[in-house]
Formats: C-alpha cells, sequence, structure tokens
C-alpha cells in the first residue's frame, strides 16, 4: 500500500481550505498514516519531518473549519486515542472537535442488544461480548475515528450508516457524570439492561449518579426493555435508546422521583433513615445495598408505570368506543 507524502497531504490541505472538504478516499489516506503498522513511523517526528509538520498543518486546518462549523470527510482524519504523541500531532483538532463537536461527530461506541442486533444489516461490525456462560450477549461497534455515526456503509451496493440505526429508535435518556471514567459505570449499566451483568450487592457509591443509574438498569432488565446506547470519546454523554414501543415505559419511570424510591427503601428495609438522608443530600456512602435498592426500586416503579399504561389503555378505549360516543352526544 502506497501512503500520501508530505507534498500529497500539502495539496489535500489547500483543497480542505479554498472547497471545505475533500473526498472519502483522500480522508481515508489520510488516516492510513495513523493506523496499523505506519502509525509509530508516522507520529515520530524525527523519522519523517516533513510528512510530520504536512500533518500539523493539516490538522490546523482541521481545526479551523470545525469552529467554523464545517462538517464533512475530513472529519474521519482525526483519531481518539490514549497515545500521547499521537494526540500532541492532532491537538488542535481535538480542541475544536471537544468544543465545537457535537455528539454524531464525537460518538465512538454503539451498544446494542441481541434484538435490536438481529435487525441490523450490518452486522460484520459489531464485536459479540460475552461476559461467561450465564449471561446474555450483547454486540459493539467501536471506530477510533471522529464521525462514526455518519461514516458510509456500503453494502450489497446500498449505503448505510451507524447513525441511521439510532434514528429507527427512541432516544429515552441522556446521561453523564465526571465520575463515569472511561464509561465504565454505563457499560456496567448497560450490561445490566441486557442481562449480561448483575449488579453488585453492596459496594462505595460517591454519589447518587451511580444509585439512580442502575436503577434504571434494573428496571429496564425487569420489563425486559430492548434497547442500544451509544457514547462519546470525551465520557461526556450516554445516551440510551429504545424502540417506540417502550418509550413511553421508560419514560413514565423516569418520571417517579427519587425521593419517592429512597422513601420506599426506608420502607421496605433496605436500609434506615440515617442512609436515605446520606443518599438524598448526595454523600459518599459506603457499603451501599446497590442490589437490594435497584431491586426494591425497579418493583415500585414497575407499579406505578403499569397504573399509568393501564390508565392510557383505558382512556384510548373510552376515546374512541363508538358507543361512549353516541352517549355524549
Amino acid at each position: 500500500m502506497s501512503y500520501p507524502d508530505s507534498n500529497e497531504i500539502r495539496q489535500l490541505t489547500q483543497k480542505l481550505k479554498d472547497q471545505e472538504d475533500i473526498s472519502l478516499e483522500e480522508a481515508n489516506r489520510i488516516y492510513s498514516l495513523l493506523s496499523g503498522e505506519r502509525l509509530y513511523t508516522t507520529i515520530d517526528p524525527n523519522f519523517a519531518p516533513t510528512t510530520y509538520k504536512s500533518l500539523q498543518d493539516w490538522y490546523k486546518v482541521v481545526a479551523c473549519k470545525i469552529e467554523q462549523g464545517f462538517r464533512g470527510n475530513f472529519i474521519f482524519t482525526i483519531v481518539f486515542s490514549d497515545i500521547d504523541s499521537l494526540n500532541k500531532l492532532l491537538l488542535p483538532a481535538h480542541q475544536a472537535i471537544k468544543e465545537h463537536g457535537t455528539f454524531d461527530d464525537l460518538c465512538n461506541v454503539i451498544r446494542v442488544d441481541e434484538k435490536i442486533y438481529s435487525a441490523l444489516p450490518f452486522k460484520h461490525l459489531f464485536a459479540k461480548m460475552l461476559n461467561d456462560s450465564t449471561s446474555k450477549p450483547y454486540y459493539k461497534m467501536t471506530s477510533r475515528r471522529a464521525g462514526m455515526l455518519y461514516y458510509p456503509i456500503e453494502i450489497d451496493g446500498k449505503t448505510y450508516t451507524a447513525g441511521g440505526l439510532l434514528k429507527h429508535l427512541f432516544p429515552v435518556v441522556t446521561l453523564g457524570s465526571p465520575e463515569d471514567k472511561n464509561h465504565q459505570l454505563s457499560r456496567s449499566a448497560f450490561e445490566v439492561m441486557v442481562g449480561a451483568g448483575r449488579v453488585v450487592s453492596r459496594t462505595l457509591v460517591v454519589s447518587h449518579y451511580e444509585v439512580k443509574l442502575f436503577t434504571l438498569a434494573t428496571f429496564m432488565r425487569h420489563r425486559d426493555v430492548p434497547c442500544a446506547a451509544a457514547v462519546d470519546a470525551y465520557n461526556s454523554k450516554f445516551v440510551v435508546f429504545t424502540g417506540k414501543d417502550q418509550a413511553p415505559v421508560v419514560k413514565y419511570a423516569l418520571e417517579v422521583p427519587f425521593e419517592e424510591l429512597v422513601q420506599n427503601a426506608v420502607k421496605e428495609k433496605v436500609f434506615d433513615k440515617q442512609m436515605a438522608k446520606e443518599l438524598i443530600n448526595d454523600y459518599p456512602i459506603v457499603n451501599f445495598p446497590m442490589k437490594n435498592f435497584a431491586e426494591a426500586s425497579a418493583k415500585y416503579i414497575d407499579g406505578i408505570v403499569q397504573k399509568r399504561l393501564e390508565w392510557q389503555t383505558e382512556r384510548r378505549r373510552v376515546e374512541y368506543e363508538p358507543e361512549w360516543l353516541e352517549e355524549t352526544r
């Protein structure tokens, strides 16, 4: 495979300046310098100094275009990485996309359960995740490149995008917290939602964000709600999706006040009033009974949700029942 030299990169940089974008093939050529075996020679300024300098100039222009609100194939040349020397090279672009980017630009992981996976036209892009022989599997799509949600996927002459998958689902909640480092909490919560993981019996909780997260996860598992989740490269958003039919179920669940769940936990003797006070005030709690609280809360929420669903069903029946309409005329 041939790689672009400094000359070609300079030409593409000028094209981006003049035309606001480059072709997908050209973007993939620049990306090729930052992947595979070539990566470690590219990010060494002493190995190919002219190429390194031309890439520095490229990412400065990319940053400028992002700040001006432009989007296009050039976004796909941005790489999310833990390699310090690579991040140093991409620093202007990283700063710009972090400040001005949308979730579509920054999303780099999608997880789906078995039900949603079964209907996907691009299953080959998802890896099967299985924690142990007793848990359910789920499927994960990742990308180290920005713009994963709108990168074109060609299959049998048709073009798809990962974002197109999510548009057929309903975002029911967007979460995020600084304590969710590397999305470890959100990943564990998703695994609980789909039956691939379990809530720990007791744990240290830093704030009630974690408690709310696993309570929602336990409720969704209890109701067997089909779901997908997407996260971004900077750990700021965890978006949960479900189908149209199940969206009201999750919506009603989220409307139950947290304070009400805490009061119910005291009533059910999950913990005492002192711990309830600490939880409401968002204090760190050692040895918190996470599993018992989540299960008691899921059961309590389910009762409320079921009543609301029954009320909605009865309301629709009454509104559209001909005999009832005739009596009111």
